[in-house]
């Protein structure tokens, strides 16, 4: 009979916690003992905000997970044996801690004397400190934002721990909506470039900010000479944010610029990353300065870091970031870029069935060229199918190697960008996986994925690691494609043929068979097969006639064929149940698409009849 992962880790710690309770050593910690609290929690006398929140978060944990209340002290208390020490106590346990090696976010946790120290770096380290010691050594879980794994255990004794941990990357940011929840972020150690209701961001601005630097509505009249030049005329649009450019080398552009980001910063002193970049277009200048400057340096950059150079000199307790993206990835040569510029590169054009490495030749000589000059960087990489949110998307496997290829070529920065709406294909398994790997992208991923799989899924979590093993080992046989631009039609005779797809439902009846008693996890398992069923929705409508497509011949009429009809109803009824937003990146919900898929097969079905296909 089958036990879901909490009774058995129920079932386990208290096996464990009997054993332990008898066979502790002189030099263990003991915080709890037949569920009441042996240990303390220890703070400064005068705490910082991270470190009072640390305690808190520990103390409910604790409760949580013994029933016991834990008491927080001073330091100014006398020291007891069993004692959890957060943060920068006084107290001699810490004395051997290089404070300064943790830099902003790492931490350490370690028993000595018989106390058990949790300390972390000034930004959020002992905050992450705290959460990595309950999930690794309480066996609790943070799978999403709704999923959490909190074991009960009645007595807790430590053993020897030594731990030292610093993330790899320094700014890790996961675009999920689901990861944005204040408390997936801290115990996943994740950072935000927007602020919200639950707090500030370490991004004053974000990206595409040129025009909002140095608005047309505002400049465009008097100064047309401040935006970029397009076969002969300045290119500017009052009315509309993202038509044209600023001229980079406009002396004009950057000083209403710069009294406009001195501006912003004065409102948001707090924020240490300000963005001055591009729009999102191809509307760079073409002035005949602009043009000696891309000549002279092989790049467009050469007249974006020159401007940038002076705003980062202009704001030195800033970091001033830059986009490198579309046409402006290459780096200038012969200049040299201030230690307070951060690059933000992005690979947009990227493959992403393959790594990086191995599929784009231009982005991996570009950012290898960028390391060359500069160690600043922040890369927006792209790790869903933007048009296709629902549907498989099997690029598991190249996020571990593209990330180590990242670090390995001195980024210390990352914005994973995936989905801005609710749900989305294995949005929690991909969500969870890449704050991970920003954490350490050289960690064994394999047994992260099982557990991770085995705790959302319950006991269906073999029959989706089945599913998703063959899907990519399928992907990979057929050498097909994923672009973020694609859809489920392109890959119709690779991983996603009749057969194939015959296969997956097979499995996941499986999973649905062993979760047939458990709904928490029959929601989840829907979810997954929801996604197949968009491919095929998807692939029948671009067939449109033959054997997978959505239209049949009835009575010298063509109408929608039943099956497709009913698996378009409840597919997107279960995505309207499960929260899900968009089935496309900005548009579409799952009431559109139905409307939409309708629309466009009855206009079809006009042509068909005259017997001809458009």
């Amino acid at each position: 009979m089958y036990q879901s992962p909490k009774k058995l880790l129920l079932r386990m710690w208290a096996v464990l916690a009997l054993f332990t309770a008898v066979s502790c050593q002189s030099d263990d910690v003991i915080l709890c003992e037949n569920g009441k609290a042996v240990s303390r929690i220890v703070i400064p006398s005068s705490p910082t905000e991270a470190e009072k929140h640390a305690s808190v978060v520990l103390q409910n944990y604790l409760k949580k997970i013994t029933g016991a209340e834990f008491a927080i002290v001073s330091d100014e208390s006398a020291s007891q044996k069993n004692d959890i020490q957060i943060g920068h106590v006084d107290r001699p346990e810490i004395s051997d801690i290089d404070f300064p090696a943790l830099k902003n976010d790492g931490y350490v946790i370690q028993t000595k004397n018989n106390r058990l120290t949790i300390a972390g770096g000034p930004n959020k380290g002992t905050i992450y400190g705290v959460y990595g010691f309950l999930e690794r050594y309480l066996n609790c879980r943070k799978y999403s934002s709704k999923v959490s794994v909190v074991p009960v255990q009645f007595n807790i004794a430590l053993n020897d721990i030594d731990v030292q941990e610093v993330p790899v990357f320094e700014y890790r940011e996961v675009l999920y909506k689901d990861v944005y929840d204040p408390e997936y972020m801290e115990w996943h150690g994740l950072g935000k470039h927007q602020s919200d209701a639950y707090g500030t961001a370490d991004w004053g601005s974000w990206c595409h900010t040129t025009l909002s630097l140095v608005p047309p509505k505002e400049y465009g009249a008097a100064h047309p000479e401040y935006y970029s030049m397009i076969n002969g005329k300045r290119c500017f649009d009052a009315t509309k944010h993202n038509v044209g450019e600023i001229c980079w080398s406009s002396e004009g552009a950057f000083k209403a610029a710069a009294q406009h980001l001195q501006k912003m910063i004065a409102d948001n002193p707090d924020a240490l990353y300000w963005s001055v970049s591009q729009q999102d277009n191809a509307d760079y200048c073409r002035c005949p300065v602009c043009q000696k400057a891309y000549d002279e340096t092989g790049s467009t950059q050469g007249t974006i870091i020159p401007f940038i150079n002076k705003m980062a000199r202009e704001f030195p307790d800033k970091t001033i970031s830059t986009l490198a993206y579309w046409y402006s990835t290459r780096p200038p040569k012969g200049i040299k870029v201030e230690k307070n510029v951060n690059i933000m590169l992005c690979n947009i054009g990227s493959p992403r069935h393959i790594p990086i490495e191995e599929g784009d030749s231009t982005f991996t000589a570009d950012i290898k060229a960028w390391h060359q000059i500069h160690d600043n960087f922040i890369i927006w990489d792209y790790v869903i199918q933007f048009a296709h949110l629902m549907a498989p998307f099997p690029n598991l496997r190249t996020l571990q190697p593209n990330l180590q290829f990242l670090h390995k070529n001195g980024v210390k920065s990352l914005f994973e960008q995936g989905n801005r709406e609710t749900g989305g294909e294995f949005c929690e398994l991909r969500a969870y996986l890449i704050a991970k790997l920003m954490w350490n992208p050289y960690q064994d991923i394999e047994p992260i994925i099982d557990d991770f799989l085995n705790g959302y899924y319950g006991p269906a979590g073999q029959y989706i690691r089945q599913y998703i093993d063959l899907m990519h080992d399928k992907m990979q046989e057929t050498k097909a494609q994923l672009s973020i631009f694609g859809r489920p039609w392109d890959n119709r005779d690779t991983f996603l043929t009749e057969e194939l797809l015959s296969q997956y439902y097979a499995l996941l009846e499986k999973a649905a068979e062993a979760v047939k008693d458990y709904p928490e996890y029959q929601s989840r398992v829907v979810m997954v097969k929801a996604q197949i069923d968009y491919a095929v929705l998807d692939i029948a409508r671009q067939e449109l006639t033959g054997k997978r497509g959505a239209m049949e011949l009835v009575d010298g009429k063509w109408v929608i064929k039943k099956e497709i009809n009913d698996l378009l109803q409840n597919t997107m009824n279960i995505c309207n149940l499960n929260g899900v937003t968009r089935v496309h990146e900005w548009n579409t919900t799952p009431h559109e698409y139905i409307t939409e898929y309708y629309k466009y097969l009855d206009e079809k079905s006009d042509t068909l009849v005259k017997g001809s296909l458009e």
